[in-house]
């Protein structure tokens, strides 16, 4: 794989966007199901330490390759 500008960008934005929704998700979980009840702040820190990981590995393997195809069949279609 090459790596070029675009391929930093799309990784460095990927992560930032995995980290918010990765926080989003796990936060919104634990307040509809009772923050106490749920473990507080040391159950949601667990929960980000798995989820953002997992996230990470999708931005860094799978987009470097799926970003550029998709912007080009969007490009090809939308044209």
């Amino acid at each position: 794989m090459k790596i070029d500008k675009q391929t930093i960008i799309i990784i460095l934005v990927g992560l930032v966007g995995c980290f918010l929704t990765s926080l989003t998700g796990v936060t919104a979980l634990m307040l509809a199901k009772g923050w106490t009840t749920q473990g507080g702040f040391e159950e949601l820190l667990t929960r980000l330490s798995i989820s953002y990981p997992a996230s990470c590995c999708v931005v860094v393997f799978i987009f470097p390759f799926l970003i550029p195809k998709l912007t080009g069949l969007l490009n090809k279609h939308l044209s």
